[in-house]
């Protein structure tokens, strides 16, 4: 396991985990080093495979419960290296508005890091709106995609449910509020604005769903913390995926079963594409 800092082109710094699977030649990702970038070398291409985690809003990269940690061990176990990484404004990566533009970039820049170090054949595994940055991300290197509850569509939503009326109150007076971060790492504060709102809001299926240049998973009612009406938004602009995407709805007793079902679902489709 190598705990790496990964930057992105506006100058915040990505932290991330990454793990090979038992077998994997050593990875070192400090050996690739700034000359290297400069002069546009490129590493070999690495025998296995990689998958990146992006987690879903206002979480880490370890997810609720530590259940991206558990899914990231099903897929070393089946043979690909994993990343997991921090959104910027996030766990400990560095300070920043959450938005979705950002988080797109972050998801760039994390794939960028690694093709330059030889992980050519990518895929990404994203719950909630971290799925939704992966469909607009759409990095040049992933060859698919797993998405758990991916907001693709128009969402109703009660803000006044989620925040105080004093942070109500900041965000129509300075266009930012804060929330306290309950995850369990260092940070103390997210930090949102009114495009936050809009990025959860007003996404539509025609630029979240249409020509996407790989196929991918859609699976819906596993999350505990799934937005409303994502499963209706998906099905319905289901037609606008590429030839040989899935959509997958999770019928499961509880957590751990439908866990158990994703994991099976995610590595049998990740594994069959980065062959």
């Amino acid at each position: 396991m190598a705990e790496v800092r990964i930057d992105t082109v506006r100058g915040i710094s990505l932290a991330a985990t990454m793990c090979l699977p038992d077998g994997a030649a050593p990875f070192d990702p400090n050996a690739f080093d700034d000359d290297a970038i400069r002069d546009g070398y490129t590493a070999p291409p690495r025998d296995e495979g990689v998958v990146i985690f992006a987690h879903n809003f206002l979480t880490d990269r370890h997810g609720l419960s530590d259940r991206l940690d558990e899914l990231a061990e099903r897929y070393r176990a089946a043979g690909l290296a994993t990343l997991q990484f921090d959104f910027s404004g996030l766990g400990e990566s560095d300070d920043d508005v959450i938005t979705l533009a950002g988080e797109v970039e972050d998801l760039q820049a994390v794939s960028a890091w690694l093709a330059k170090r030889g992980y050519v054949r990518q895929a990404i595994h994203a719950n909630g709106f971290g799925a939704t940055a992966a469909l607009l991300a759409r990095p040049a290197q992933v060859r698919t995609a797993v998405l758990a509850g991916a907001v693709v569509g128009p969402q109703s939503i009660l803000w006044e449910n989620v925040f105080s009326p004093e942070q109500l109150d900041e965000l129509d007076r300075h266009g930012l509020t804060r929330l306290p971060d309950d995850n369990p790492n260092p940070r103390k504060w997210d930090v949102l604005s009114k495009e936050t709102l809009a990025d959860v809001s007003l996404q539509s299926p025609d630029k979240t769903m249409a020509d996407l240049p790989w196929p991918i998973l859609m699976l819906h009612g596993a999350l505990t913390d799934e937005f409303p009406d994502t499963a209706a938004a998906a099905a319905e602009a289901f037609p606008l995926l590429p030839e040989g995407s899935s959509l997958h709805q999770v019928q499961a007793e509880d957590g751990d079963a439908a866990q158990e079902e994703i994991a099976r679902l995610a590595t049998e489709w990740v594994t069959r594409r980065l062959r």
